[in-house]
Order: structure tokens, then sequence, then C-alpha cells
């Protein structure tokens, strides 16, 4: 009897070793990864999911995996309706989480994720930082993303109407990029488009998430884009 009560002490003993890590590391990493991305993200409804089956991964800098979910995010002065990443075998530096409170990260298998931005926050931004008076409106269908409005030249009303993309630039941005340009439906010289071009860049820059990350692709849907991301290569 006396030794079954001992063999179920030891028991008990090494379950509590093996649960430390979960109990107490993923909670802790959990909340680190939250607190920096929330800082990143500017927002406060940032949701992070951690994936470690033994939890002593992380005591030596290894994720195996985890999913972030954050909504209503400003990145570059733009809003951002819905974040979403999953990442694999993530690597990360031990001591800086248990010493500085901070996650460094430092490579990754795989980690892809993607962003939802709505029409109306990129005429905000577009207002914002491009065309102060709101002359044009930008209008984003799966067609494209189209700019059209009224502006005054030479003491005249012109209706205008644009077709653009919105390309990927330097790896971590977005640029706004004037494929058509239509002045009362009738097409102007090239060279002018490339002048309008020039006073109406817009580029909205995503590089600001703790791991280097880069756009893959850009869809256009109805009111609203889809930016998917991936790791870097």
């Amino acid at each position: 009897m006396k030794r079954y009560k001992m063999a179920l002490a030891g028991l008990a003993i090494i379950f509590v070793i093996l649960a430390i890590p979960r109990v107490l590391l993923i909670p802790r990493l959990s909340h680190e990864l939250e607190k920096q991305l929330a800082q990143s993200l500017n927002t406060s409804e940032v949701q992070v999911s951690i994936r470690a089956p033994l939890g002593w991964e992380l005591l030596f800098g290894r994720l195996p995996a985890f999913d972030l979910a954050a909504q209503n995010a400003v990145i570059d002065g733009l809003r951002i309706a819905r974040v979403e990443f999953h990442g694999e075998q993530i690597g990360f530096d031990p001591r800086s989480l248990w010493q500085k409170q901070e996650v460094v990260y430092t490579e990754a298998s795989n980690l892809q994720g993607e962003i939802v931005v709505t029409e109306d926050a990129l005429n905000e931004l577009w207002w914002e930082e491009v065309d102060l008076d709101r002359f044009l409106t930008l209008q984003v269908s799966p067609q494209g993303i189209d700019l059209r409005g009224t502006m005054s030249f030479w003491n005249m009303e012109w209706t205008l109407a644009v077709r653009g993309d919105l390309e990927v630039h330097h790896g971590t941005a977005l640029r706004y990029v004037l494929k058509n340009f239509e002045v009362q439906e009738t097409r102007i010289p090239s060279i002018l488009l490339e002048i309008l071009s020039e006073n109406y860049e817009f580029v909205i820059d995503f590089g600001v998430f703790p791991y280097p990350v880069e756009i893959k692709n850009v869809l256009p849907q109805e009111q609203q884009i889809l930016v998917t991301f991936g790791g870097l290569s």
C-alpha cells in the first residue's frame, strides 16, 4: 500500500512538472504576443492562440504553431477591418521574452495571413493624404479600383474616371497606380496620365508586423480589398 501511494505521489509530481509549461509559459507568451501585436496594429482587439503540445518547446525558443486574429486595427494610417495570421514552427529568442518581456522573431517555416480593408477606409486615407478637397472617390469592385469625381481645370468642371490597381511596392507596401484615365469619356494622352500619377501617388506600407512578411496578392472585392501575406523567402 505504501509503495502504491509513493507511486501515485511520484506520478502526481511528474504530472505537475509536465504541466508547468502549459500553465505558466503558454499564457505568458500569449500575453506578450497580444501586447506586442496590439501596439503594432494600434488596436485592443487582438486574440492569439498558441499550440504547443508539450509547452517545454517554448523554453528553447520554439513555437510549434499560433493563430492571430485582430479587428479594427490601424496600419500606416489605414483602418483595417480584419487581420488574420497563421504561423508554424516559429523561432524566437527566449532570453528576450523572459528577461525583457519582448518577443523577438528569428525564423518560421510557414507564415501566412490576410487583411481586409473596406472601401470607406481607403477613401478616408485617400482624402487625408492625397485629395484633401475630396474631389475624387475610390470605388472598389472585383474589376478593380476606380477613381471617380469632378475636378476644376481652366475654370471648367471636368468629370473624371480612372481605372487603377493597387500594386505591390517593395514587398510590404501597396501603391495605387493609374491605368486608364478619361475626361468626360475622352481618353487623354499618356504623358498627362504620368503627370497625374505623380501628383496622385498613394502608398500604404504594411511593414509593421513583428515578423518579416511580404504581400503575396491583392484581390479587389465588392467594396473591399483582400490582401494576402506570406513569410519572406
